[in-house]
C-alpha cells in the first residue's frame, strides 16, 4: 500500500502501479509516468526520482537512499537484496539484476541463484549499463554501456563488456575539494537561487553547527554535508534547486 502520510512535496505521476506489501517513501520523492513498483518491500528516500517506464521488481527488500536518480526506461530486479545508497545515479536504460532463473532445473540446470547488489553513496552507472550481483563502493562510476560483473572498488572509473578498471587513464571519479571552496560554490548557488525569491535569512550556509540555531533557518553544513531539516516551502525549493548536481542530507537527530 502507498502511505504518504506526513510526507511533504511527493510527487505521483500518471499510470504509476504501486503493488507493494511495505512501502515507504520520503519527502520530496518524484516518481514520473509508467513507474511499475511490486514487492514485499521497498523504499524510497527523500527526494529521489524515479523515471518513466522504470520498473522495479522485488522479491527481497528493496531499499533506494536519498537524493538518487534512477533514470527512464530502467529495469531493476530485487530478487536478491538490493540497496542503493544516497546520491546514486542510474542513468537511463540501466538493467541491475540480483538473479538469473530460467534453465529447468529438474533436468540439471545450475544456473539458478540470487544475490545481493549493493550500491555505495555517489555511484554512477552510466545509461544502458548492465550491472550484475555486485558491490560498488561509494564514488564509483561506470561509463554508458558497461557490463559490469566485478565489484566496483571507491572511487574508480570502469568501462567496458566486460567492464575493467580504466582509472589511471582518465583519473578518479571524485577529487579532493576544500571546504572554503565548498562554501564559495554553495554561496553561489544560493545567489543564483535568491535572484526572484526573498529567502529573508530562512537558510543559512556555515562550516560549523551554530551553538544556538533558529528554529524558522534551515542551516547548510557544508563541512558535514547535511542539513537542519525543517520542510519550509523556501528550503524544500533550494532542495530541488540544488538536484542532481548538490546533494544534502538530514542531519541525524
Amino acid at each position: 500500500m502507498l502511505h504518504t502520510d506526513g510526507k511533504t512535496g511527493v510527487r505521483i505521476g500518471k499510470n504509476v502501479t504501486i503493488n507493494v506489501d511495505k512501502f515507504s517513501i520520503g519527502d520530496g520523492v518524484l516518481i514520473k509516468d509508467n513507474v511499475v513498483l511490486e514487492g514485499p518491500e521497498i523504499s524510497i528516500g527523500d527526494y529521489t526520482v524515479i523515471g518513466e517506464n522504470t520498473e522495479i521488481a522485488a522479491k527481497s527488500p528493496c531499499r533506494i537512499g536519498m537524493s538518487s536518480w534512477i533514470g527512464r526506461d530502467c529495469i531493476i530486479d530485487a530478487t536478491g537484496l538490493l540497496v542503493i545508497g544516497n546520491g546514486v545515479a542510474v542513468a537511463a536504460g540501466c538493467q541491475l539484476w540480483t538473479h538469473m532463473k530460467f534453465g529447468d532445473t529438474l533436468q540439471g540446470c545450475t544456473w539458478e541463484w540470487r544475490r545481493e547488489l549493493i550500491i555505495g553513496d555517489d555511484v554512477y552507472f552510466g545509461g544502458k549499463s548492465l550491472i550484475g550481483p555486485i558491490t560498488a563502493e561509494a564514488q564509483s562510476l561506470a561509463l554508458m554501456g558497461s557490463v559490469v560483473t566485478h565489484d566496483m572498488k571507491q572511487n574508480r572509473v570502469y568501462a567496458g563488456v566486460p567492464a575493467v578498471d580504466i582509472t589511471d587513464k582518465v583519473g578518479v571519479h571524485y577529487e579532493t575539494v576544500s571546504v572554503d571552496e565548498k562554501m564559495k560554490r554553495l554561496k553561489e548557488k544560493l545567489a543564483e537561487f535568491s535572484e526572484d525569491r526573498n529567502i529573508e535569512n530562512q537558510i543559512q550556509i556555515v562550516k560549523e553547527w551554530p551553538s544556538v540555531m533558529d528554529p524558522e533557518v534551515t542551516y547548510f553544513n557544508i563541512s558535514t554535508r547535511e542539513y537542519t531539516k525543517r520542510l519550509s516551502k523556501i528550503e524544500i525549493e533550494f532542495m530541488l534547486f540544488l538536484l542532481m548536481p548538490i546533494k544534502f542530507y538530514p542531519v541525524a537527530t
